[in-house]
């Protein structure tokens, strides 16, 4: 039980101490991980990486929404941004990957959900949907779920948080 609030005490505390959330305009996104610099991520730093395509379905408060999106895996974007290290596999069972919209909306995927070694789920960072360039900001697109809720619009921010392993 003390390692769940120390948990959440942790992921409180690098929310509160992360830089101000960026304006969609200025296409960027903070990757934080505890004990780490924050890294900015620009869209010509998701434009490197291997774009994935696919077709999502979810509810959601307006109905069923139906679509195509195209962007980086977010896997692939924390690899690259140093925020997960791909060789420490025991690391994504104990990681939850907390991801913050422009109007503060967090949403929350354990880390092994989209770690290639375990789930690999097909997570993305859509960069477009519809064909259409999502302009001024990016959105989550979790495949599999049936609503909505993680698919986070307007991302902003990546907190990276670490739970200790605990024997009661």
């Amino acid at each position: 039980m003390l390692i769940r609030y120390i948990g959440i005490w942790l992921a409180a505390s690098l929310l509160a101490a992360a830089p101000a959330i960026a304006e969609p305009s200025d296409l960027t996104l903070i990757v934080i991980v505890s004990g780490h610099a924050p890294v900015t991520v620009t869209n010509a730093d998701l434009a490197k990486l291997p774009a994935v395509g696919l077709s999502a379905s979810f509810k959601t408060e307006q109905g069923v929404r139906t679509g195509s999106f195209t962007g980086p895996l977010l896997w692939s974007v924390l690899t690259q941004s140093g925020a997960v290290d791909a060789e420490k596999h025991q690391d994504a069972v104990r990681q939850a990957v907390l991801i913050t919209g422009q109007d503060g909306y967090v949403a929350v995927l354990a880390l092994a959900e989209i770690a290639p070694e375990f789930e690999g789920k097909q997570v993305i960072l859509a960069t477009s949907a519809d064909n259409k360039p999502l302009d001024g900001h990016w959105r989550l697109v979790v495949p599999a779920d049936q609503r909505g809720g993680r698919s986070v619009r307007d991302v902003v921010r990546i907190v990276i948080v670490s739970l200790a392993s605990a024997h009661p």
